[in-house]
């Protein structure tokens, strides 16, 4: 099912891999206490109480557990941060903790990543409710994806259905996820002073939500104004910001920014050698499957309308020409190719932010953007369109 859903869900494990690279330290007090009682714990049992540091995951203390299933951690000193009371490197909890709290903590001692407890982190809490949130939009997009692939394997497919069934589903799952991001949002605004955000504002679209992004930011730093924790926000905000910018560059009637490529006998080619055709801005790649599964269809529409003045100007993010070449002439693409053999890192595709292919622009006469990602009936009436205009 192609749908324009990108944003992972939340899990435990996610979060831990997250921090792990953009842990943070601060000042700690020895103030701090965390104990607790574990269920089907044998005596003799240990737990260990890490810090998600910097590129590493740092023992702090341990415990042995008692006959009754309790334990305490005596040593630690925590600042503020992630860290998670572990019992293998598969089944812990997580904590959001800083350096004065006073936490109880509960659970299954062989399942403790979907049971535990806390008492006096609410900082915890709201990770947690983030972690639910999650879980359930995993749970909701599975069965979708479920559902989709039983229609499937149910009905005789050729591309129409296909397209008239990824629309039917798209919009029930565009619309869901629209519902989910709008109750993270809403969640993200309760704790922004809390780095239990950090769990739940990587789920917001920064297309949509760019602003809330720099309002978390701005509270974090003001509160923890030396953690590195918040490292990665920062640097996520600029990449959002530069994408922001490039994209404005790619509106709907912009004009399309000019490039040049090699063909494949070396020549270079340039994308306003087009102007005055209504051009196609085709990227894919020989080892692209959806691509490919796409190519007969661009081939009909070239077949359809190139003599009444439409062209389409091939882009692949291949690195192996052979195989390039290959794809051309197994799939009749008989059309203008470039390409720089950089694969992700072509010139053109980081030019036009291109972050997965196939992916398509069509430009009127004039090089101006008229369409984005256009297939099928809708690509076709649009083409029609622009050669018709003056």
């Amino acid at each position: 099912m192609k749908l324009d859903i990108s944003k992972k869900t939340i899990s435990v494990l996610a979060i831990s891999a997250l921090l792990v690279a953009c842990g943070g330290k601060e000042k700690g007090n020895s103030s701090f206490q965390l104990s607790g009682t574990f269920t089907n714990a044998t005596k003799g049992d240990v737990v260990y109480f890490e810090e998600l540091a910097p590129g590493a995951k740092i023992v702090l203390d341990s415990a042995t557990i008692d006959d009754k299933g309790n334990f305490a951690f005596t040593h630690a000193s925590p600042s503020a941060g992630f860290y998670r009371v572990k019992v293998t490197e598969q089944n812990f909890a997580m904590l959001v903790l800083d350096s004065t709290q006073k936490i109880t903590l509960t659970g299954d001692f062989k399942n403790l990543g979907n049971t535990y407890k806390t008492e006096g982190s609410e900082d915890t809490e709201m990770f947690l409710e983030f972690n639910k949130l999650g879980r359930e939009i995993q749970q909701r997009t599975d069965s979708m994806q479920q559902a989709f692939q039983a229609r499937v394997g149910t009905m005789k497919m050729d591309s129409v259905r296909m397209d008239s069934l990824n629309v039917v589903f798209g919009k029930v799952y565009n619309t869901m996820i629209d519902n989910y991001q709008e109750r993270f949002a809403g969640l993200v605004t309760k704790c922004k002073e809390s780095l239990a955000v950090l769990a739940g504002i990587q789920q917001l679209n920064p297309d949509k939500y760019l602003n809330l992004y720099k309002e978390v930011e701005a509270a974090l730093s003001a509160k923890y104004p030396t953690s590195k924790y918040l490292l990665n926000l920062k640097k996520d905000i600029m990449a959002f910001e530069m994408q922001a910018k490039k994209e404005s560059s790619l509106a709907i009637g912009s004009l399309a920014p000019d490039f040049t490529l090699p063909t494949p006998d070396g020549k270079p080619l340039a994308l306003s050698s087009f102007k005055g055709k209504v051009v196609l801005i085709d990227f894919w790649a020989s080892w692209c499957g959806p691509c490919r599964k796409e190519n007969p269809n661009v081939v009909a529409m070239y077949k359809k309308y190139h003599a009444k003045g439409f062209e389409i100007f091939g882009v692949s993010l291949d690195d192996n020409k052979d195989k390039w070449m290959k794809a051309v002439e197994a799939d009749g693409l008989v059309w203008n190719h470039v390409s720089d053999l950089r694969a992700w890192e072509n010139a053109a595709a980081r030019l036009y932010g291109v972050t997965q292919i196939p992916f398509a622009l069509l430009l009127d006469k004039q090089g101006k953007i008229v369409g984005k990602d256009l297939r099928g009936k809708e690509l076709d009436a649009k083409i029609a369109e622009m050669i018709a205009a003056k």
